[in-house]
């Protein structure tokens, strides 16, 4: 069957020109909306759930992916439209692991243009560790005052990570004191810090007395600054046995060197020993005693000799009974 004849007269010229139309229309409007690629940056999942019972040595950094379409679609594409996988269950053994990836693109109006490289990864058993919180002052108190103590409450943190690099991780928490002139306290963040390099470390959970949170109730005890004094030391004797007394003590050396804050010394005149207790003790007898400064301050010497003397009470002689005078007989008369 023929068709009408201004269909079919002059066919392949109008061929021609319908090829030409639509590479022509295909041309402006590329012109206007050309096509074009982009390359997209993906976070990559890595959840403990997910990886359990290994866990990462150090964190995985985000893929690139590509992806091509025309610029518009570009324009309006959400990264979010891409699903990052990794199989962690192909992990076999601790150590440096080559895992594929996938990505899933839920925007139909770009395309992937090609798949990212196998990820490299560095597993480890998950392990736990018991440490020491370290109160690191990075910055002093102000000129004339110093750091007398300091300690944290709980005193220890449990680290949770990869099993073989526990032993170089250290927990501290770092103050800064320029301004302090007091007594310090407040609930501070434990950072984690490798110790050899000293560059804090991520890859790391902690607990506190049993809870997740990361925070611990530091005190500092702040002072005015050390200095000397000499002071007599006073001994601190018990009673003496019933009947006896004290005679005599002596104390050799008789004074020491007390050191510490300034505004503690002003007071300290003297300083006393701890407790000799003098029961059963009879003549003289030495005994070597440690010299107990309050708290914050230090002796010099730590200890002394003391040399007491016990003696008995003495007692009155008894009282003589007199002889009673014979009552003379009366004469008669």
């Amino acid at each position: 069957m023929r068709g009408p004849g201004f269909l079919t007269r002059n066919l392949r010229l109008k061929t021609l020109a319908l090829t030409l139309a639509s590479v022509m229309w295909a041309g402006v409007a590329y012109a206007n909306n050309p096509p074009d690629t982009r390359t997209i940056t993906v976070a990559v999942p890595q959840a403990a759930a997910d990886l359990s019972p290994w866990v990462l040595v150090h964190a995985i950094a985000p893929v690139s992916v590509r992806v091509s379409g025309t610029r518009q679609h570009l324009a309006a594409f959400d990264a979010r439209d891409l699903v990052v996988s990794v199989n962690y269950k192909a992990i076999t053994q601790a150590g440096i692991q080559n895992l594929p990836v996938s990505v899933v693109n839920n925007d139909r109006d770009v395309v992937l243009d090609g798949t990212p490289a196998p990820i490299s990864v560095n597993v480890d058993r998950h392990g736990s560790r018991t440490v020491d919180v370290t109160v690191d002052i990075i910055q002093p108190p102000p000129e004339g005052y110093v750091v007398i103590s300091s300690a944290t409450v709980p005193s220890t943190v449990t680290l949770l990570g990869p099993q073989h690099q526990l032993a170089g991780v250290e927990a501290r928490v770092t103050l800064n004191l320029s301004s302090q002139r007091s007594n310090y306290q407040a609930n501070k963040p434990v950072a984690l810090v490798d110790s050899s390099t000293g560059q804090q470390v991520s890859t790391f959970g902690v607990t506190i007395a049993g809870q997740q949170t990361q925070e611990v109730l530091v005190t500092v005890q702040v002072a005015a600054s050390l200095t000397s004094r000499s002071s007599a030391v006073i001994p601190k004797t018990g009673a003496p046995s019933p009947g006896h007394y004290l005679a005599a003590e002596t104390v050799s050396p008789a004074s020491v060197v007390l050191n510490g804050p300034q505004d503690l010394l002003n007071t300290a005149d003297s300083v006393s020993t701890s407790l000799i207790s003098l029961t059963g003790v009879t003549g003289t007898v030495s005994f070597t005693v440690r010299v107990t400064p309050q708290v914050g301050v230090t002796a010099s010497p730590v200890t002394v000799t003391v040399t007491v003397t016990v003696d008995a009470i003495p007692q009155p002689p008894p009282t003589a009974t007199p002889t009673p005078t014979p009552t003379p007989t009366p004469t008669p008369t």
